[in-house]
């Protein structure tokens, strides 16, 4: 009895044993947003003040639902790699038959009416061992081992992924709020020409014109302020959801990282990154890994259709009866105990089926080799994401230079103008279009520093070389907030 009760027990502790967790909130189960707890809503850190990259791509692989639900997957089949094992293991099969019955004459022509009882107890142990498979089990097991490693290269892809989306959407923010202070700049020196117009036409030394001239470039700014806000709020929006914040925002007290000039350093030969990309990317090891997993399976079930198997069987039991009779004033007891143990050997062959079996390998082998273009297509993505990546970078790293360059000249132009402007030597026609160009070039130049960053992580994420990064291969690194400083006006 105590075995038993062992059994059952371990039984439940191996059942316990899975990665599973439990959602950390029940916000899925309520009817309406107003009802979920501000607790539930408040995943960021209490003690964090500046959001900064990497602690946001952290964030993600801890709290974005879409990579938790593909760890699962992992969970899943690593208990199926474990279950091809049981195929080894001996069945063992407990039974119990209970039987009881009552009879009684109640019409006899000698007048004697019996009565009689009987009842029997048989338990009985019984099971079966696979002796020989022609190696399918073999096959399964290998076969299962690849889909697990399968799985855990997709879980490994997608967290590739969800740190380049991440990236991508943190660069977002901070490019809309580079704007946004563009904006304010821009805003503050209309509103300071607007006063200077405005003094200058009540001493009549400068038209009417002048002075709307600035109260429409005024509003202008004051329109472009709110879409900068509105793509402030909506990109903060699409990192909450990657970050999995169940308030689907992030605090407006919460800092981002500071705009700073980096470091910029040359690339190594793109051979080098596609090599590293060839061996660690982790979609292409999952199609990898598919492919032998799908082989394995194949034999395996070639192994079962075509091949013998040797079953060895067994069975152990007792059985214990007891009859009782009473009839013309005399009783009779009766009982016995039998104990039998059977146990044989079965193999079995089938040799034909209509050419099921046939036709099933069949299709397994097309199965095979659709996988196998499909890895060669992935090889080929693998190749063309490095290549895209890499020139990517480059290109974006030379319009850096340049776009410093307009910006900084500009800048010059339109301080000259307005200086010109202020000297009555130049229209306000050519002030505003100095100034729009000084604007389109300050947003310009943010815009490539952010897309330098941007490309950072596509290569990062293109190569993805384990235990390695792409900065120590020349890209400069953006923990700090990979953008370039912007002058303003």
């Amino acid at each position: 009895m105590n075995r038993i009760w062992g059994a059952g027990v371990g039984i439940i502790f191996i059942s316990g044993c899975m990665n599973y967790q439990p959602l950390p909130e029940t916000a899925v189960g309520h009817n309406s947003y107003a009802e979920v707890q501000q607790q539930e809503k408040a995943l960021l850190p209490a003690e964090l003040a500046v959001l900064t990259l990497p602690e946001a791509q952290r964030l993600a692989l801890k709290n974005n639902r879409d990579f938790k639900s593909i760890a699962t997957a992992v969970d899943a089949a690593r208990a199926r790699y474990y279950q091809s094992y049981s195929a080894y293991a001996p069945t063992v099969n407990v039974g119990m038959s209970i039987s009881q019955s009552f009879n009684k004459m109640y019409s006899a022509t000698n007048a004697v009416k019996n009565r009689s009882q009987s009842e029997s107890y048989s338990p009985t142990v019984s099971g079966q061992l696979l002796v020989f498979d022609c190696l399918a089990r073999e096959m399964n097991v290998l076969s299962q081992k690849y889909a697990l490693n399968q799985s855990r290269a997709e879980l490994e892809d997608a967290r590739r992924l969800l740190l380049r989306a991440v990236a991508y959407a943190y660069n977002d923010v901070l490019l809309a709020m580079a704007q946004r202070d563009i904006t304010l700049a821009e805003i503050e020196y209309n509103r300071d020409m607007l006063a200077e117009a405005q003094r200058k036409y009540k001493a009549e030394t400068v038209l009417l014109s002048d002075v709307l001239n600035f109260q429409i470039t005024l509003r202008s700014s004051e329109l472009n302020l709110i879409q900068n806000n509105y793509q402030i709020m909506a990109n903060k929006y699409i990192l909450a959801g990657y970050l999995g914040l169940v308030a689907g925002t992030i605090p407006d007290t919460m800092k981002f990282s500071k705009i700073e000039l980096i470091e910029i350093t040359n690339l190594s030969d793109i051979t080098l990154y596609l090599d590293q990309a060839i061996a660690n990317r982790p979609d292409l090891q999952a199609y990898l890994h598919a492919l032998q997993a799908s082989k394995y399976s194949y034999w395996s079930e070639i192994a079962s259709a075509f091949g013998p198997s040797i079953t060895a069987n067994y069975e152990l039991g007792y059985a214990q009866s007891r009859s009782i009779q009473h009839g013309g004033g005399v009783s009779s007891h009766g009982g016995s105990g039998t104990g039998n143990l059977n146990y044989g050997v079965q193999a079995s062959w089938n040799l034909f089926n209509g050419f099921s079996d046939y036709y099933q390998a069949q299709a397994n082998l097309a199965n095979i080799a659709g996988i196998e273009y499909t890895t060669a297509q992935a090889w080929i993505t693998v190749v063309t994401d490095v290549r895209t990546a890499y020139e990517n970078y480059l290109s974006n790293v030379q319009k850096v230079k340049l776009s410093k360059e307009i910006c900084d000249l500009t800048l010059k132009t339109r301080d000259l103008v307005r200086n010109e402007y202020k000297a009555g030597r130049a229209l306000v026609t050519r002030l505003n279009e100095a100034e729009r160009d000084l604007t389109e070039a300050q947003n310009n130049l943010v815009t490539v520093v952010l897309n330098v960053a941007n490309a950072k992580a596509q290569l990062e994420a293109a190569v993805y070389a384990a235990g390695n990064s792409a900065a120590e291969e020349g890209v400069a690194s953006a923990a700090s907030g990979p953008q370039a400083a912007v002058e303003t006006k």
